[in-house]
């Protein structure tokens, strides 16, 4: 179901909540200008289609095939996290029950693969926005089915989720830390969180749904690798209409994104750095019932999944630098736009502000045969 809100209503909303959170999975709100911060102080409504499971939506095994990936052999020996704001209590059961669906190892609490920790050492509510969470560690089990997944719950006043990243990122062995929503404001007094990661862990962050100019933390940071979306027609992939995107005011352009020459960038930081599919479908369990959903909320948690699939830690300058050299590494996006600004919201050959460098072609067997 769908769930459209008049300014009025949104207007009150956004005034009433003292939530920090926008979760992006969900219809795109208007554009704003192209080098906007945005400012989403509340859950984000969802584009939420009941569907049967095999009635077309995306399922673990098009993902494999779409993005080459190994399938079932895929993130043994590896560990990777999803953040999220409040409880999810039926995650175990979601998660047994969707890689049951789809033929994938089983994941859960009991056998070790699963783990469950909460922000403080105490369990906290119920999150308000549950599906969000459910669906992350779904895609991200689909995408790496060997891996160990870190469910790290935070709670949902305050700052918790922003400084959530921070509390895990030392976490030994850990891999990548996907991120599927926005906090309020710039962000800048959180930023030193994500910049103190000595062990290189890849932190993805979803781009949002809102289109060019509606980009926010942590996805601006440039220590984070922000995911834009597509759309997949069967045989190819378009830039999604929704997906975030453009360019950031608060911070400089970084080296990384110098050296490639991303174009038009008068100095800014770019968003996103890469791109997965978001625009259509896929098959997730939610709460004891199958559903699918969009949102660059799906692409976020793919990459997170896919750093569990190669032998190097993931970090922009290795993405940048791996476009230069190996450029079948990605599907490079030509077509589609998210906005009416021109060049910043249309989607060309090389680097653009809607699916970054691209989504992964080849990434998985050329970064593997680079060896560590």
């Amino acid at each position: 179901m769908t769930v459209t809100l008049s300014l009025i209503a949104l207007s009150l909303v956004l005034f009433a909540t003292d939530s920090l959170v926008a979760h992006f999975s969900g219809s795109p709100l208007a554009n704003a200008s192209a080098h906007s911060e945005t400012n989403l102080p509340v859950h984000l409504a969802k584009q939420k289609h009941l569907v049967n499971p095999t009635s077309g939506a995306l399922t673990p095994q098009d993902l494999w095939k779409m993005y080459n990936l190994p399938g079932l052999s895929g993130g043994a020996g590896q560990t990777i996290a999803e953040i999220i704001d409040g409880d999810l209590p039926t995650a175990d059961a979601d998660l047994q029950a969707y890689s049951k669906r789809f033929g994938l190892p089983q994941c859960t609490v009991a056998s070790g693969c699963l783990t469950i920790k909460y922000q403080g050492g105490r369990k906290v509510p119920p999150a308000s926005d549950p599906i969000e969470g459910l669906l992350d560690i779904e895609i991200m089990h689909a995408t790496a089915p060997q891996a160990k997944i870190l469910l790290y719950i935070t709670s949902e006043k305050g700052n918790a989720l922003a400084v959530g990243p921070g509390d895990i990122l030392k976490t030994p062995g850990l891999r990548s830390i996907n991120m599927s929503y926005g906090f309020n404001g710039t962000g800048k007094q959180f930023e030193h969180l994500y910049a103190d990661n000595p062990n290189h862990v890849a932190m993805f962050a979803a781009s949002g749904d809102s289109g060019n100019g509606v980009i926010s933390p942590p996805s601006i940071y440039p220590e984070v690798i922000a995911v834009g979306g597509t759309v997949w027609n069967g045989k190819t992939e378009t830039a999604w209409s929704g997906a975030g995107g453009g360019l950031s005011s608060l911070y400089a352009e970084p080296a990384y994104q110098k050296a490639y020459g991303i174009p038009q960038a008068r100095g800014l930081r770019g968003n996103p750095d890469i791109a997965a599919v978001a625009g259509t479908p896929i098959v997730t369990r939610e709460m004891g019932k199958w559903s699918s959903e969009t949102g660059t909320s799906i692409a976020s948690p793919i990459w997170t999944g896919i750093a569990a699939l190669v032998n190097k830690p993931i970090t922009n300058d290795m993405l940048y630098s791996l476009a230069k050299t190996h450029p079948d590494s990605f599907n490079d996006i030509t077509v589609g736009t998210n906005g009416r600004c021109g060049f910043i919201c249309t989607a060309h050959p090389g680097y653009d502000y809607i699916t970054g460098l691209g989504t992964p072609k080849n990434f998985v067997a050329n970064v593997n045969a680079m060896g560590k």
